[in-house]
């Protein structure tokens, strides 16, 4: 039987998959798919959509991915198993993030080295696989059989379409010195990609049809927890 707290960790789920969606659906209409490094300014829609609300996203997933393990201990079984899982994925994407990305690509961006900055996208890029899993991981062990059938797919086109949909640019990335006013150089990266040609149309859509699914497999575990009550 699941507690209150694990119902609280999903709805908190929900809104953070609800908040993801609002991010990306907003910053592709903002520059009208078009990634390019002069549209990202600190001004710019998708600066301020990432700024203000990708904190929030991440703060809601590491309170669920927390009250879930918590309360798994006591539930024991697969669903500890997972709920335990779900922790470890989530502090190693903190450290590969904190501990290798940002180090990598501010030294590529301060000694003008493209291959630092692609080493830091490559690594940013793949430690998102195991964020990209902790939805499944999460509730998979409490879900029922119909939900579970959702998640599984979820998890795949989630995966596929945002690692390669963000791995692909890499390779095209770079950088560009930049002078500021007391004559110092710095370098900026420079990515252009147009999210409506191919294959990134196809991976978006993947990506996003990925998201949706996790989202309805929450939504529908969530009415069916509350139901039980």
């Amino acid at each position: 039987m699941t507690s209150s707290r694990t119902r609280l960790a999903i709805l908190l789920m929900i809104i953070c998959m609800t908040l993801s969606l609002v991010i990306g659906i907003g910053s592709l209409i903002s520059t009208g798919a078009q990634l390019r490094s002069e549209l990202i300014t600190a001004l710019s829609a998708p600066t301020l959509l990432v700024t203000f609300l990708d904190p929030i996203a991440m703060a809601l997933e590491f309170i669920a991915v927390i009250l879930v393990f918590a309360e798994s201990r006591r539930m024991g079984g697969l669903h500890r198993t997972l709920a335990s899982l779900a922790l470890g994925f989530l502090i190693a994407w903190l450290i590969l993030n904190f501990g290798a990305f940002v180090p990598a690509s501010l030294t590529g961006l301060l000694t003008g080295s493209v291959e630092a900055v692609r080493l830091g996208l490559v690594i940013k890029s793949s430690a998102a696989i195991l964020q990209y899993l902790i939805p499944l991981l999460l509730i998979y062990g409490i879900a029922e059989t119909s939900e579970r059938r959702i998640l599984i797919p979820a998890s795949i086109l989630t995966v596929t379409g945002n690692f390669l949909l963000t791995l692909l640019p890499i390779w095209s990335v770079k950088i560009i010195p930049t002078s500021l006013a007391d004559g110092a150089q710095i370098y900026r990266p420079l990515i252009e990609v147009n999210y409506l040609s191919q294959p990134y149309l196809t991976l978006l859509t993947t990506g996003y049809l990925g998201g949706i699914l996790y989202l309805t497999a929450y939504i529908s575990t969530y009415i069916k927890l509350r139901s039980r009550q």
